[in-house]
């Protein structure tokens, strides 16, 4: 089956609105009310994965020199390639526009272009800060050639992402906004009890199968002499 993707209006960007009507098989009515529901599924996903290789791995300021509502300037952003920020946030943290926060669509000769416009034109007092929302894509999901950044979510991620889209819907928001200690579920007939509760309790099944490989646990070293380590 084809799948026709467009660019994701979800937070994180992990999945476009037609991939979600084709990978979870959804009708879409309300296209507001589809990406808070897929931006909840991101935000979960991510938390259960817990850590990655993100490609942008740290926050980025400065000052803007200046701009539209549409764009921000910064002359100091001029040695990174074509695209090095896009996906990424553009949150303004002081001067002209502090406090609001867009996604990056593109960035080129250190002129980042938002994907929703700001209440003011951007000028040399808008502080800002550059940073990557999700864990994806990861260092690897990215590649350079001739002088710009092609960056893409991984399949299992995007599948993890509509699976989880499904159990939301299907629990509601009663499960999600109560407590998080369930022990049991039951899908149709077939029912089971949990080994686990707290948040792995609120992913669904089948997103933790495309999961499988991406979780990145944090394991404590234990020595008994540390200092055979140097």
């Amino acid at each position: 089956m084809k799948i026709d993707s467009t660019f994701p209006t979800s937070r994180r960007g992990y999945l476009s609105q037609s991939e979600l009507e084709q990978f979870a098989n959804i009708n879409i009515i309300d296209s507001d009310e589809a990406d808070d529901v897929i931006s909840q599924a991101e935000e979960l996903i991510d938390n259960y994965v817990k850590r990655a290789n993100k490609f942008i791995n740290r926050n980025y300021t400065g000052v803007a020199d200046n701009g539209t509502t549409t764009t921000l300037t910064d002359s100091l952003l001029d040695n990174l390639a074509e695209n090095f920020f896009s996906g990424c946030e553009l949150e303004i943290v002081g001067g002209i526009n502090a406090g609001e926060r867009r996604r990056i669509t593109t960035s080129k000769d250190g002129v980042l272009t938002i994907s929703q416009a700001f209440f003011s034109a951007i000028d040399d007092t808008s502080a800002y800060k550059i940073f990557q929302l999700g864990l994806f894509p990861r260092y690897q999901d990215v590649f350079y050639k001739s002088g710009v950044y092609y960056k893409s979510i991984p399949e299992a991620i995007k599948r993890a992402t509509a699976a989880q889209v499904e159990f939301i819907i299907d629990k509601g928001d009663e499960y999600f906004s109560g407590p998080t200690d369930y022990t049991s579920e039951q899908i149709g007939d077939y029912s089971y009890t949990r080994k686990l509760a707290g948040e792995e309790s609120m992913i669904a099944p089948k997103a933790k199968m495309f999961l499988k490989g991406f979780i990145n646990r944090v394991g404590i070293l234990e020595v008994e002499n540390p200092t055979n380590l140097f």
